[in-house]
């Protein structure tokens, strides 16, 4: 598929990783730290939480174009009759990138999916993002839920590039390699609509997430993302009290001066700088 803009999709079948708060401070640092027009959507439930990561949760409380809308039969007459409907979805986060929140719609939307022909179900995200968001974002980051079902696969299908936070410990060891048997098995089952559209998911990047110095778990379980993902394992995020701080706060790790910031907390800051500047290679964005 020729891609009008860049797209990543966090996603990983096990909550707790660190999969919003990763994809809060990648999209962080592309916006400010390359100075590209980003785009986060939430897709990942409706708690929000990349709203609270910001601080905006208030705002988005009740959002007035939800981004559920998009997966419903009545999409094309919502565009064509609300000219801004797009400036009406998105919010400023104050940290670089805009957000599209999460609404209580999702659910609905998802159990919706379930009726449509398998030859458009999976394909109504990519659509909103080619029409509604190429032209205004060089980067949209996908927060995706944290289980298979229609919502997810439209985010994998509408991005392609799949990164992975994992933090250790064997269950979410194992959780990757059942992802890349997941993407294998999409990519099977699915084959004609993704030959259709020349569509091909596939991991592009393993961030190890929460990883203290001062634990063998930790050592070992970079070294084995290293040695079994050697291209896609990204630079270890330090533990660090300081993210789940900042987090209550609505900040990320760059709106914290050095100060602010424990050891640890800087070491992650400068990894997902490290990470982000990766991914944007792999996405050809630099």
């Amino acid at each position: 598929m020729n891609r009008d803009t860049a797209r990543a999709a966090f996603y990983v079948q096990k909550g707790g990783v660190g999969k919003t708060t990763s994809a809060a401070h990648v999209a962080t640092a592309a916006a400010t730290d390359h100075d590209l027009d980003v785009v986060l959507l939430d897709l990942a439930g409706t708690q929000n939480d990349l709203a609270t990561q910001f601080g905006i949760v208030d705002d988005v409380e009740d959002p007035d174009a939800p981004i559920s809308a998009v997966f419903g039969d009545d999409w094309e007459f919502i565009v064509d009759n609300i000219p801004d409907i797009v400036d009406r979805m998105v919010y400023a986060t104050g940290e670089g990138p805009d957000l599209i929140p999460a609404d209580t719609g999702i659910s609905g939307a998802d159990n919706n999916l379930a009726s449509v022909p398998v030859e458009q179900r999976y394909l109504k995200l990519d659509s909103f993002i080619s029409e509604q968001l190429a032209d205004r974002y060089d980067l949209v980051v996908l927060d995706l839920p944290g289980k298979e079902d229609n919502i997810a696969l439209n985010g994998i299908f509408a991005a392609e590039h799949v990164v992975t936070p994992l933090c250790p410990g064997a269950f979410e060891r194992d959780q990757l390699d059942s992802l890349r048997d997941d993407l294998e098995a999409i990519r099977e089952d699915l084959g004609d609509v993704l030959d259709a559209h020349d569509v091909h998911p596939h991991l592009s990047m393993v961030i190890p997430t929460m990883i203290s110095g001062a634990t063998k778990q930790s050592g070992e379980f970079v070294d084995d993302l290293e040695e079994t993902y050697p291209d896609i394992a990204g630079d270890p995020v330090a533990d660090s009290q300081n993210i789940g701080n900042l987090q209550a706060e609505g900040r990320t790790l760059f709106a914290a001066d050095d100060d602010e910031l424990y050891q640890t907390g800087k070491r992650a800051r400068e990894a997902y700088r490290t990470n982000t500047t990766t991914l944007l290679d792999h996405l050809k964005l630099q």
